[in-house]
């Protein structure tokens, strides 16, 4: 019987690409809503990929060693605090677009 073959550190990468990406599409969000002068908006953007940037390379390290171990789990508060970033962002955005009509 074969044996599957292992990743060796490929989801690692894979992981800390989308983390990449996320934070590429956060500084993009920040840099319409300073066109648009919307600075909570902003301010909240640019603090998300200021926390992301910091942990970057601490979450890289733990990717790989649950990848060595086997058994990994989500950083919870990173998801979650991301997603409510990105939620309160929207939700600015949208009430001011509902105060501009």
């Amino acid at each position: 019987m074969a044996e599957t073959p292992t990743d060796g550190g490929l989801q690692a990468e894979r992981t800390e690409l989308a983390w990449r990406r996320t934070q590429i599409s956060l500084l993009l969000i920040a840099g319409l809503a300073l066109r648009g002068q919307d600075s909570p908006v902003v301010t909240i953007a640019l603090t998300t990929v200021g926390v992301l940037w910091f942990r970057q390379g601490q979450r890289y390290q733990r990717s790989l060693a649950m990848l060595h171990d086997e058994r990994g789990q989500a950083r919870v508060h990173t998801v979650i605090g991301t997603g409510l970033a990105l939620v309160a962002m929207a939700l600015i955005a949208m009430v001011n677009a509902l105060r501009g009509l």
